[in-house]
């Protein structure tokens, strides 16, 4: 396992020690914190990162306690924001307790509530009464100011809480689905791998050069993955058609739709498009994803376009990598279409029923 799968492995585990913690109460929100702060350091969010410092070391404030602009924005982005109506004006503030410090406050108030009590507070005298009854109502007052406390505090490390668990909860979404998606994706490329076997050497040699391009991780190899990938379909095309229709003379092809498309020199996608269209033929039903070539010319056409582009522009490692995919994907459905098309002909051969010889 490389070092980017085993970060990967890292940070779901971390996810899920976030989320099960919270749902079940073994975990405090500040061990959650340090958890969250693992996970953005793992899948290396930036953004994630300065937030979660700021939620564990303090937001940053001036000189005359304001909140920087900047932090503000992350503050109120993650629920730290509250309306206060002062002299008949609202306005908008930023609690900046840290999780722990309302933590420890909770604590602190849940056992000063047990000091307070008359218990062992006596009086004799004539005002012993009024003293008495003034005595408890301060008790009382002084519980319903430290629960409201309380209550207010629990409230802003819910807010907190939720933050983390949602941090968490989105992460495990995306790495999960990324392991999937890369497990689908290798299951489909060794499925391609297959079916390419029976391809000129050729065209294998360029499927093998596109691998080495980007496995490179140098930038000036980016757009000669895109020129690799459209020289594998000129090639993919011209043997297919040939194969397909192996003595056509014209320099048009007549599609089933009766459009004449020119299949002369190096246009490349029409001799692709009649190559599919004969196959498709020949084909099993629904064998094609989508059950319709349009689908198939559209994706074509639309790598075509984005490899072009690539030859003369600076191309991405992003843009590099999704054209090896649309490459493959579309290269998957075609062979695997040929290959239906060779299985038809290979049961209708053998089901046919005996000549009489005479």
């Amino acid at each position: 396992m490389n070092d980017i799968s085993t970060k990967k492995e890292q940070a779901i585990e971390a996810c899920k020690k976030v989320l099960g913690g919270i749902e079940d109460g073994s975990i405090s929100v500040s061990s959650s914190l340090m958890l969250c702060k693992q996970i953005a350091r793992l899948v290396n969010d930036i953004e994630g990162q300065e937030w979660l410092s700021y939620e564990y070391g303090g937001y940053p404030t001036a000189p005359n306690g304001a909140i920087p602009s900047h932090a503000w924005v992350i503050a109120k982005k993650h629920g730290r924001s509250f309306w206060e109506e002062k002299n008949r004006v609202s306005h908008e503030y930023i609690f900046t307790e840290l999780c722990g410090e309302l933590e420890r406050k909770i604590e602190s108030l849940q056992e000063s509530i047990h000091c307070f009590t008359t218990q062992g507070f006596s009086v004799s005298s004539e005002h012993a009464s009024f003293a008495i009854t003034n005595m408890t109502e301060q008790i009382s007052n002084k519980i319903n100011a430290t629960l409201n406390n309380i209550r207010n505090h629990e409230r802003r490390l819910s807010i907190l809480k939720a933050q983390y668990y949602d941090y968490a909860s989105k992460w495990l979404i995306e790495l999960s689905f990324g392991n999937a998606a890369q497990s689908i994706f290798e299951e489909y490329q060794e499925k391609v791998n297959i079916l390419s076997s029976t391809l000129p050497i050729t065209a294998l040699q360029k499927i093998g050069v596109i691998e080495e391009l980007i496995g490179d991780n140098n930038p000036e190899r980016y757009a000669q993955v895109l020129t690799s990938c459209r020289r594998l379909w000129s090639e993919t095309a011209n043997y297919l058609f040939n194969e397909v229709l192996p003595n056509y003379q014209g320099t048009t092809y007549k599609s089933l739709s009766g459009k004449e498309i020119d299949i002369s020199g190096d246009h490349d996608k029409n001799k692709l498009s009649a190559a599919i269209e004969q196959l498709q033929l020949k084909a099993a039903k629904n064998t094609l994803v989508g059950s319709e070539i349009v689908y198939l010319v559209d994706w074509l056409d639309q790598i075509n376009k984005r490899q072009s582009a690539g030859v003369h522009d600076n191309v991405t490692r992003e843009e590099a990598v999704r054209c090896i995919i649309h490459t493959y994907i579309a290269l998957g459905d075609i062979l695997s279409l040929r290959a239906s098309a060779e299985q038809k002909k290979v049961i209708g051969t053998s089901t046919e029923a005996p000549r009489n010889e005479a």
